[in-house]
């Protein structure tokens, strides 16, 4: 079942570096950037150490900190990314 847990894991951090690289092109907010790819190498290393804690009593350390990791990272997208407005111009039905 760990098995799982190790490639989503894996998987989530792959998406998490694409998703930063897209974020650093498209709004040059650094900070962000920056804790997403440490989130992104957090979640690598766990998914790759959980491999080797398969069927000892420490599995369970992988979950956890996956579960962790997710938490700061949602409190990092609450925080520091932030959607641009959209401008009046753009919407044909506000303009007068």
């Amino acid at each position: 079942m760990n098995l799982f847990y190790n490639i989503a894991s894996i998987l989530v951090g792959v998406l998490l570096i694409a998703f930063g690289i897209f974020t650093l092109i498209k709004k040059k907010n650094i900070l962000f950037c920056v804790l997403t790819f440490i989130h992104s190498a957090l979640f690598i290393g766990f998914g790759i150490l959980g491999f080797f804690l398969m069927n000892t009593e420490h599995e369970f350390i992988t979950i956890l900190a996956m579960l962790a990791f997710t938490i700061t990272y949602l409190l990092v997208m609450l925080t520091l990314y932030k959607k641009e407005p959209k401008n009046n111009e753009d919407n044909p039905a506000m303009k007068k």
